[in-house]
């Protein structure tokens, strides 16, 4: 809990090195509405180091904006085996922080899934809230800290893992590629692994591939290390 305490103390700090930055970001806060519609196909699901789905996935998502605040609707379903996740954020801008609450809901296997709408003890949701600092031009580093608050994160007497994740990232382009080198890992046992440990190190990248004067095709691909499962991944991605 010490390690936790000090990751949150770092936000505190890096609020203040920002309180300038963030006045001037949320002045050019709009006040239209705006939604976004997209989808991805991947070639496998793996998130923060974890296997979700190791077949291609479709990845719809909607994502209505107001100000600072947005709202997402967003899904994931397997090609040819099953798995079907369906996930709702809420999310608030403050400058170069961004807090959000996420429930997450997970019906990989359908011979055993519950109802939707069952929140008892065999509840197949998650609930996480997180908070991200996304970095600035004179400062390009990026903070997540989430942690599950609630839900289908129990140890083996039913009680709540509080599962936290805490991962560093750090981007740049190099000509029409974007990259992105991360870090993530876990304070102690729970969904991510059975201890405190790395779980997930790589490096993304991103393109839009002209397909005519106006029309680009977003392309990614992230290689990824679990070094707690001694697994390593290679993902490609497109969005539509």
């Amino acid at each position: 809990m010490k390690t936790v305490k000090t990751a949150i103390c770092l936000f505190f700090v890096l609020a203040l090195i920002q309180a300038q930055p963030l006045k001037a970001q949320e002045a050019d806060s709009t006040d239209k509405i705006s939604l976004d519609v997209n989808a991805d196909l991947v070639s496998r699901y793996i998130w923060r180091g974890l296997p979700s789905s190791l077949t291609p996935n479709i990845q719809p998502s909607v994502t209505l904006g107001y100000k600072n605040f947005s709202a997402q609707v967003w899904g994931s379903y397997g090609l040819s085996q099953p798995y079907a996740e369906f996930d709702v954020n809420l999310s608030y801008n403050i400058g170069a922080f961004t807090l959000s609450v996420w429930d997450y809901y997970v019906n990989a296997d359908e011979a055993t899934a519950t109802h939707y709408f069952n929140f008892s003890d065999t509840t197949l949701h998650s609930v996480e809230g997180s908070l991200t600092f996304n970095g600035t031009e004179s400062f390009p580093i990026s903070v997540t800290l989430a942690t599950y608050l609630w839900g289908d994160d129990k140890d083996e007497e039913g009680d709540n893992n509080y599962s936290t994740y805490l991962e560093l990232g750090y981007e740049r382009s190099i000509g029409p590629t974007n990259l992105k080198l991360f870090a993530g890992g876990t304070f102690g046992a729970g969904y991510y692994a059975s201890k405190a440990a790395l779980v997930n190190i790589g490096l993304a990248a991103t393109r839009n591939l002209q397909l005519t004067e106006k029309t680009a095709l977003p392309l990614s691909g992230s290689l990824i290390v679990n070094p707690d499962s001694k697994s390593v991944y290679f993902v490609f991605g497109i969005t539509f």
